[in-house]
């Protein structure tokens, strides 16, 4: 660069130093010269403020040594030498290195300059610190990224169309659904993307975003890659720098998966709802508060109320008095952490008629802990089969009592003679006082004799009509009472005593190893015991060997087995298939009644009665009852 001066020169010499000076110094930029080797020539002061380096120890050095970093040296040296030798461009962009180590990115725009010989001597370089712009950009560029990362992410679909509805941008989830290349996608119609179809159904949406208004799309749409699906989006316009309408956004998320559930939920719920309208159960469901939430018809017709008089009401207007006052606080104890003496199991319980009467229900409830908590209670109406049972039990008596007088029949001839022996003492006893009367003989002592042999024949009388008339007396269908099995056995050995020793029967009991009490009816067991006794005896009439019956009883599984055994022929293969069926019988007289009455109490008792024939001849009736039967 060449100074002009004055003819005179060196006023306008100096002037045109300062006016240089107070230029390079206003000027802002960053203004540095070398020569063709590198050396530093000119520093200004914006030089100065951004590096810490003072002019005047920089100046005369080598600026590859001072401020380009060591990584770009070579890069900046190439270019430097290109422009001295005229094939560099005038404008490049590198790092200066300050003193304290900070690098400052500097766009540069450099002039060579010549001297008078024309040659080239020095660079004269201006720049500006880009470095805070440069910060800004990657800082933008990293957003950019992140938001980018971030909206290939979500699992919805997103884009960006212009206002002649090209695509813009797309995401992951845009690309991926409608298998598009990511490469191609841009400036593509969406009615190429998205199909005729679904743009014939989707264009109303598209034209109502792009004058400036939400829309919202829900519902099937043609899919360009086969089908439908269901889809909810969302277009929301876009604006330009002057607030006109550019474009629009998409976001949308396929939910085709959760409508289909959505469906087969809404039917489950009908179906479900279908059930329990025409359950015969009433199903009554109440929250922890005891209030009821829903009441099905067939609740509405067990217990007198419509749904709508008892939703919102406490369950306990279903209860009696007696439930009622204990129900709020059961679930407050369960809830509480208590014990659960209802839940997941069925009992008997009574409820209330809107009249006031008593209902027989059987009741089950279920505990639902879901997005609600609450309590399902399934009631049945079983008056009708208490009803059925109570005529059960009545018939059950009168036939047993048709038996007992069967079997009694066929027993008459013995207990006549059981009675006789005692009537026939006391018939002499009596004869002889009257002649001792007669004669005015008077022995006291022999008096006393008779009249005790009297008394004890009357007793031994009277004992066996007590006998007889307890087991024909009808008796109470549930009435338990606590006896010894070892009485009951001796019982109907007194009654068939005479049977046994006309039909020449060795009797052997054993009961050592039966508990000493049991609750059962002591009637209907007898009953058992006297019917099993009586077939053991009928079974053996006609057998030529040793006629033995033999009963034993032993304590098993907190209950009493007794074993009634004879050896007579046996049961056969026939009889055993139906010798508990009403009617059936092997003998040529009788009800045919005996034996499944006799399973029938057993079963009441909640025990078993089993037949079976013995390895070396003869049958066994097996009878097992618990001691204390359950609650019918």
């Amino acid at each position: 660069m060449t100074v002009p001066t004055s003819p005179s020169g060196s006023l306008h010499d100096v002037a045109a130093s300062d006016l240089l000076d107070a230029l390079l110094d206003i000027s802002g930029q960053l203004v540095v010269m070398l020569d063709a080797e590198g050396r530093i020539l000119l520093f200004n002061r914006a030089c100065e403020e951004l590096t810490g380096h003072a002019a005047g120890e920089i100046i005369g050095r080598s600026i590859w040594e001072t401020l380009i970093p060591a990584d770009q040296a070579d890069r900046v040296r190439a270019v430097a030498e290109a422009l001295v030798s005229g094939t560099g461009g005038r404008e490049f962009t590198n790092h200066w290195v300050g003193r304290n180590g900070q690098r400052h990115l500097i766009r540069w725009r450099n002039r060579l300059l010549t001297g008078g010989d024309g040659k080239s001597t020095c660079i004269l370089a201006t720049g500006i610190d880009i470095s805070a712009e440069d910060r800004a950009r990657r800082q933008r560029r990293h957003a950019e990224v992140r938001l980018e990362h971030l909206l290939d992410s979500l699992p919805v679909l997103i884009a960006q169309i212009d206002c002649n509805c090209r695509v813009l941008y797309a995401n992951d989830g845009y690309r991926e659904w409608f298998g598009l290349d990511p490469a191609a996608q841009h400036g593509r119609h969406v009615r190429e993307i998205i199909g005729e179809a679904a743009f014939a159904t989707l264009g109303p949406r598209f034209a109502q975003a792009l004058a400036g208004e939400s829309a919202t799309p829900h519902g099937k749409v043609p899919y360009a890659r086969g089908g439908t699906r269901f889809i909810h989006g969302n277009y929301i316009p876009s604006y330009d720098e002057h607030g006109q309408v550019d474009g629009f956004y998409i976001l949308a998320v396929d939910i085709t998966a959760e409508n289909r559930l959505r469906e087969q939920l809404a039917e489950e719920l009908r179906r479900s709802k279908t059930i329990v309208d025409h359950a015969f159960d009433g199903i009554i469901t109440i929250d922890p508060d005891g209030i009821i939430q829903s009441f099905n018809p067939a609740a509405e017709e067990m217990f007198g109320y419509s749904a709508r008089e008892v939703i919102g009401r406490n369950v306990g207007i279903l209860m009696t008095e007696m439930d009622r006052n204990h129900h709020d606080g059961y679930l407050a104890n369960y809830l509480s952490g208590g014990q659960a003496r209802i839940i997941d199991s069925a009992r008997e319980v009574t409820g209330l008629h809107r009249d006031g009467s008593p209902i027989d229900l059987k009741l089950a409830v279920a505990e639902i802990r879901d997005r609600e908590h609450i309590f399902v209670g399934f009631t049945r109406d079983i008056r009708a089969r208490k009803r059925a049972e109570r005529q059960a039990r009545e018939h059950l008596a009168e036939l047993s009592h048709v038996t007992r007088l069967s079997a009694m029949n066929e027993v008459t001839s013995g207990l006549t003679h059981e009675l006789s022996q005692p009537l026939t003492a006391i018939a002499a006893s009596v004869e002889a006082c009257q002649m001792l009367s007669e004669r005015g003989e008077v022995d006291l002592a022999r008096l006393r004799h008779m009249l005790e042999q009297i008394a004890c024949q009357g007793e031994r009388a009277r004992g066996i009509i007590d006998q007889l008339r307890s087991f024909l007396r009808k008796g109470q269908p549930e009435e338990l009472v606590s006896c010894q099995p070892a009485k009951l056995v001796d019982n109907v050995r007194k009654l068939l005593i005479h049977e046994l020793e006309v039909a020449g029967i060795d009797v052997r009991i054993d009961m050592d190893q039966a508990p000493d009490q049991w609750q059962v009816n002591r009637i209907q067991v007898e009953q058992v015991l006297f019917n099993l006794s009586k077939n053991a005896i009928d079974a053996m009439r006609e057998s030529s060997k040793d006629r033995i019956l033999q009963i034993r009883a032993q304590g098993l599984d907190e209950g009493c087995q007794i074993e009634i055994m004879d050896n007579g022929p046996g049961i056969s293969e026939d009889a055993m298939q139906q010798l508990f069926s009403p009617f059936f019988t092997t003998k040529s007289e009788g009800l045919g009644q005996g034996l499944a009455i006799c399973r029938s109490i057993v079963d009441r008792h909640g025990g078993c009665l089993e037949a079976s024939n013995r390895p070396t001849g003869g049958a066994v009736f097996t009878m097992w009852l618990p001691l204390s039967p359950p609650a019918s």
